[in-house]
């Protein structure tokens, strides 16, 4: 049958032949090119699979690491040295591009131009040499030392860390090939401040660096793997030393030095490696104490994908369990919010519980960590404590709820110390109340502390109110919580509670009075008018320290005693006589003393500060005149008792004790440079300071340490050097001198030079009623009286 040109339908044979045809062609060429139709139903060559994919990822892996190994190569060739390790002796990485060695001089004198110094080398051990990696060597890491800007004393801080090694020559002078260098930038201010910053502080610290000033490697039990280096520093911010730094680690196997952590710690305290949790490896503990409040900061030595430094330092936290058990959580609530001790217990019921079953190493991590502090904790709830206030709040921060209570209704003192704790709690007290009830709401005692958390700041009202909105309280318990919130809320000032002062126990800055406004002044109402005899002026006594009955106290406080107070109950509390007598010293132009009698007539509080009103003796005129800047000392007779120390020359005590001149003098001469007293940039002679006057300055001995050893107290007459002062400055410094005072071993204690730069020493004085002896010193504000702290090692 014939077929049309329209007629579509193939031909059977033909077909037949064609597909067969198509099977021969995809038999004996598997790679030709498919058609559209097939491409669109995904048919692909069988041999295009997945290991070709492999394949060409991995060639375009090595083709990136190749180059990036280039760019190494060219730019920074020492980082790869550590692969020479790797290859064999044949085809090692080559080392052109290292910075020629050199001499341990010639990079001082490099430094040196640079503006920089060279600090101590440190040994970092024996390792195998990168140049031809088969010779043992030795790697040395040198500090570069930078001076700070504004600065008088300890100038120079760490900028750099360059780790070189030695390499073999023949030469007598040892040469040194630079590896590895890191730049040193200390920790912020606020990262070394957040320990002692509160969240509502408006002072948060500021963003600039704090100067890392020392280095030292850890000895002892540290970690098998590496070296261990610790960079720190000081603060002194008010009464604290604060430490800071950062931990470094040294790999030798890759010469790779690496900052693993930045560090900070309140009581001065530099890190510590400890084996804490059993494992092999030691733990590094950071000591951020403060106060009674413990904090501890403990670091695992893990490992982790980095083959320049293949270990890191992990904290150990309690914000995770790592037991999946209410009772765990409830003990890590209770660590969190200080109730370390209770925390505690509640992990060791779910280990003893558990014993069976393994317990993990992250949950023996934690229970350390908690254990840690509740040491601390139990030790301070243990101790015996002076101050009703510190028993308590120690009892409290332990979770010994009812032993704080026993201490708290001892007596109405200790009830309104305890009221003055509560009162300034900035909530860690309370944080501990609210975890304790949360995990075991029907605890009496903890409720009430609660209350008396609320009354004491919010009033009696408010903490009924929290009390009964506990679960299942009875009349019973409000009752009893009503009768001790009364005991905060008990006068201010209780009369058996009162400090009694011993008669003329006082002492104080003198002014001199024209004339007086009566009215403003309380005198006993036995005592007459107030009026001045013959030849009598009136003297104003602003109080700089005073026994309070108990101890000393060297401010110009009010006693606790209110504002509205009679005469004759402040006379009373004061511990005055009828008529108590004062001396007023007088300091002349030439350091001699002049002394006028007067006598206490009437008191008063001014602005918080207690005042005393006395007649005595007209200052004669030629005194009065006088242009000195100490004020008038006023001190009742059982106050002070002048001490008399032996004196001589300088250049005496310095012949008869050459060991302690040894120590002192080179300190000395550095205090006396830093006032201009002697010229910087060179080595003096002893004959060079005696030319200068230096070694007729008085040295006086006085025990004031309690080492029963005489400490030293050189005094040393500011004269004026030739074109180093202005003739005002000169004028200035000629009328007074400075004082120093170093131990019997010639450690600096005290400096007007530096340290106590305000202050203008006077006299050694010792206090009544067992005060000890102190030195007593003039500020631009009042007198000083220091004392030796055996804790803080210095004056305060």
């Amino acid at each position: 049958m014939a077929t049309g040109r329209h007629d579509r339908t193939p031909n059977r044979s033909q077909t037949s032949a064609k597909l067969k045809k198509a099977s021969q062609l995809s038999t004996v060429s598997p790679t030709a090119p498919l058609t559209r139709r097939d491409r669109l139903k995904g048919h692909w060559p069988r041999t295009f699979s997945w290991s070709a994919i492999v394949v060409l990822f991995l060639a375009g892996s090595g083709l990136a690491g190749a180059g990036w190994l280039g760019i190494q190569l060219m730019v920074n060739p020492q980082t790869l040295l550590w692969m020479n390790r790797l290859l064999p002796n044949w085809i090692p990485i080559p080392v052109t591009g290292l910075k020629p060695p050199q001499t341990l001089d010639e990079v001082r004198n490099e430094l040196t131009q640079a503006g920089r110094s060279l600090g101590e080398p440190l040994p970092l051990g024996k390792n195998i040499s990168a140049l031809d990696h088969k010779t043992t060597v030795s790697d040395i890491l040198l500090p570069v030392l930078a001076q700070r800007a504004n600065c008088q004393s300890d100038c120079e801080q760490i900028v750099e860390l360059r780790v070189y090694q030695t390499i073999p020559t023949r030469q007598r002078e040892q040469r040194l090939q630079l590896l590895d260098q890191l730049a040193i930038v200390g920790p912020d201010e606020s990262f070394v401040l957040a320990p002692l910053i509160n969240a509502g502080d408006t002072h948060q610290g500021s963003t600039r660096s704090l100067p890392l000033m020392m280095l030292n490697r850890f000895e002892g039990k540290v970690p098998a793997q590496g070296v261990w280096l610790n960079l720190s520093g000081r603060w002194l911010r008010g009464d604290n030393t604060i430490a800071y730094g950062q931990v470094l680690h040294y790999n030798s196997s890759r010469m790779h030095l690496h900052p693993m952590l930045e560090w900070s710690s309140p009581v001065g305290q530099d890190p510590l490696w400890q084996n804490v949790t059993g494992d092999s490896v030691p733990e590094l503990i950071v000591d951020q104490t403060i106060g009674m409040e413990p904090q501890f900061q403990i670091y695992q030595v893990k490992p982790r994908k980095f083959l320049a430094s293949p270990l890191q330092l992990e904290p150990i936290l309690l914000l995770e369990t790592a037991i999946d058990d209410g009772t765990y959580s409830n003990g890590l609530l209770l660590a969190r919010s200080g109730l370390w001790s209770t925390g505690l217990q509640w992990l060791q019921s779910v280990q003893q519980r558990d014993r069976k079953g393994q317990w993990p190493a992250a949950a023996q991590a934690q229970k350390v960590l908690i254990q840690l502090h509740a040491q601390a904790t139990q030790r301070q709830a243990d101790k015996a404590w002076a101050s009703p206030s510190q028993q308590v709040l120690a009892n409290l921060s332990d979770g010994r709820w009812g032993r704080a209570l026993t201490v708290f209704t001892a007596n109405t003192e200790n009830s309104l110390e305890t009221a003055t704790l509560l009162k300034s709690d900035a909530g860690r007290l309370q944080n501990r109340v609210d975890a304790a009830l949360r995990v075991s709401p029907l605890q009496t005692d903890v409720r009430t502390w609660g209350a008396l958390l609320v009354a004491a700041q919010q009033g009696r009202k408010a903490a009924i109110v929290w009390l009964k909105k506990q679960p299942r309280t009875t009349s019973t318990e409000i009752a009893r919580v009503t009768a001790l919130i009364t005991r905060l809320t008990a006068p201010s000032v209780d009369e058996t509670a009162l400090a009694t002062l011993p008669p003329g126990q006082l002492v104080g800055t003198a002014e001199a009075l024209t004339a007086i406004n009566a009215a403003t002044w309380l005198k006993p109402k036995q005592h007459p008018v107030l009026k001045l005899g013959e030849q009598q002026a009136w003297y104003r006594v602003q109080l700089a320290g005073f026994q309070d009955g108990k101890s000393w106290r060297f401010s110009g406080a009010s006693l606790g005693l209110p504002t509205n107070a009679s005469a004759d109950r402040l006379w009373q509390q004061l511990g005055l006589t009828a008529d108590p007598s004062l001396s007023i010293v007088l300091w002349q132009s030439d350091g001699q003393q002049q002394t006028v009698s007067a006598s206490i007539k009437a008191v008063r509080i001014n602005a918080g500060k207690l005042e005393l009103l006395a007649a005595g003796e007209v200052v004669p005129r030629a005194i009065a005149q006088t242009d000195n800047t100490l004020r008038p000392l006023a001190f009742t007779e059982s106050a002070l008792h002048w001490q008399t120390p032996e004196t001589t020359q300088l250049s005496d005590w310095l012949e008869q004790q050459p060991e302690w001149a040894a120590y002192a003098l080179p300190t000395l001469i550095q205090e006396l440079k830093h006032i201009g007293k002697l010229p910087f940039g060179r080595a003096l002679t002893w004959n060079e300071l005696e030319s200068s006057g230096i070694g007729s300055s008085p040295v006086q001995l006085a025990t004031l340490t309690g080492n029963n050893q005489p400490d030293v107290i050189v005094t040393i007459d500011l004269e004026p050097q030739h074109g180093q002062t202005t003739p005002k400055a000169a004028k200035r410094l000629a009328n007074r001198s400075r004082t120093l005072l170093f131990s019997a071993t010639g450690t600096l204690l005290y400096s007007e030079c530096s340290t106590e730069s305000g202050l203008t020493y006077l006299a050694i004085a010792n206090l009544g009623n067992e005060g000890g002896s102190a030195i007593v010193a003039s500020s631009s504000e009042n007198y000083r009286f220091l004392r030796w702290s055996a804790k803080r090692k210095r004056f305060e």
